[in-house]
């Protein structure tokens, strides 16, 4: 998406907010939705899905209801169609949520009992706010209900919605965030969506919020400076752990080179919340999607593509599909291509792609994003080394690429490559020897990567 689209998404929102208050247009708007089709597997799927919904299943106790995601479609349907049945569902539900008060408990969902955690409260909650807003359903009983459930109804763990999120650097906090942001875009509390803003961006940017607690931090680069995502060029031990969320990888394990297999989906999970609430935040023209270095791409690519690349088995799936083509909307990628038909249905807050598609007929071909985004040349490892080490640089694409070994007086001692490299991830393992096989020294090296504009150099010891 460019700036431009952006921008022209954020001012006819405002114009939208000063002619129909009933419609602010916080997840999509009845406007955009207009030129949309109303056939194809985007619309279809979600059509299916809300002709389905029932309203009465409208708790928010138990985090495996699906229903919250199913009324957000029939609100889109409502949006593009005008069949005011659909209207009536989210009319419905949300009543039931606000007559209700503090949330009472559903019956058991697919063998899970209702507990009332503000991690049920933070999945489910807030498309209920979007939804209510695409129909231009405003009460002052729903109203208050959606900011006693941010800031004054308190989970069996002791806890608002809004502390859980000052509170857990993973899944559970960034699913509250999404749901936030929803909560104050619909009561136009742009003073509250702001700090849950800035709160978000000190956690990524850190040093980290006083209040956020981490677990374990293995898997954190810089153990004096936790991060909500670990920055760009992050490397330890020899892994490229660049946009890995610490405290959600963590439950796979504690830090190893090779990862442990994937065990857990917290890490899509701790993605879910933070896609919706990126959403949100950038039709109020507060977007996080460039915030340290597009930090929600970094982490979206880390897992997608490199350790899907090397590893296997670390890719979306389930109803963490709905990601990609945001993903796609926002950065370029191509990640929605050869996905199954699930990728246009939901997530456990949010989802229907259908709100970004092109109306372009869907692909079946599979082909992953293979650009990193930018230049890298990381720091070799180990270092210091005896007699080899490995040295990986990034390219955004195919371009002209010189990666040399200096000594300190300027003099190239080893030629690495020189000559066009398509775009990707590579590694290169250096054995301390010049380009005529003879062995160097102990001492300090450089080696420098140089393409086009982009030269980066970083200092090597070899010791015998």
């Amino acid at each position: 998406m460019t700036i431009d689209r952006r921008f022209s998404i954020f001012l006819g929102n405002l114009l939208l907010c000063s002619v129909c208050l009933a419609q602010i247009g916080i997840w999509t708007s009845a406007e955009e939705l207009a030129d949309k089709p109303m056939s194809g597997p985007p619309w279809e799927v979600m059509k299916a899905s809300a002709d389905e919904v029932d309203p009465a299943w409208a708790y928010v106790s138990n985090q495996d209801n699906n229903n919250n995601s199913h009324i957000l479609a029939a609100a889109i349907v409502y949006a593009r169609s005008g069949d005011e049945t659909y209207k009536g569902k989210v009319v419905a539900a949300c009543e039931q949520l606000a007559n209700a008060g503090y949330p009472v408990l559903s019956p058991e969902i697919n063998g899970n009992e209702a507990d009332n955690r503000t991690l049920a409260w933070a999945r489910e909650t807030g498309s209920y706010a979007l939804a209510a807003d695409l129909v231009g359903y405003r009460t002052t009983a729903f109203g208050t209900w959606l900011r006693n459930m941010a800031e004054v109804y308190v989970g069996t763990d002791n806890r608002t919605l809004l502390y859980m999120f000052q509170l857990r650097p993973n899944n559970w906090g960034t699913h509250a965030f999404g749901s936030l942001c929803a909560i104050y875009a619909f009561l136009q509390d742009t003073t509250r969506l702001a700090e849950v803003r800035d709160y978000w961006v000190q956690a990524v940017l850190g040093p980290k919020p006083e209040t956020m607690e981490y677990g374990e931090i293995s898997w954190h680069v810089d153990s004096n400076n936790l991060r909500l995502i670990n920055p760009k060029g992050a490397v330890k031990q020899g892994l490229n752990i660049d946009g890995v969320m610490p405290d959600d990888m963590r439950r796979n394990g504690s830090f190893s080179n090779p990862p442990p297999s994937r065990s857990t989906d917290y890490h899509w999970g701790f993605l879910q919340g933070t896609v919706i609430g990126a959403r949100i935040l950038e039709r109020f023209g507060l977007s996080i999607w460039d915030v340290a270095d597009s930090a929600i791409y970094r982490a979206g690519y880390a897992f997608q593509v490199r350790w899907e690349a090397t590893y296997g088995g670390w890719k979306a799936d389930g109803d963490d599909l709905w990601m990609l083509p945001f993903f796609d909307d926002t950065y370029g990628t191509s990640w929605t291509e050869g996905q199954p038909e699930r990728v246009w249905e939901h997530g456990k807050n949010a989802g229907w792609p259908y709100v970004v598609w092109d109306g372009s007929p869907v692909s079946g071909n599979v082909r992953y994003d293979p650009l990193p985004g930018w230049y890298e040349l990381e720091q070799n490892f180990p270092n210091p080394f005896n007699p080899t080490t490995l040295i990986r640089f990034s390219l955004p694409y195919t371009t002209e690429v010189h990666l040399a070994v200096y000594d300190l007086l300027g003099k190239e001692v080893a030629t690495l490559y020189k000559g066009v490299r398509s775009a990707g991830e590579y590694t290169i393992k250096w054995g301390a020897e010049t380009s005529g096989r003879r062995m160097l020294p102990s001492g300090l090296y450089l080696c420098r990567l140089q393409s086009g504009e982009y030269t980066k150099v970083i200092k090597m010891t070899m010791t015998r």
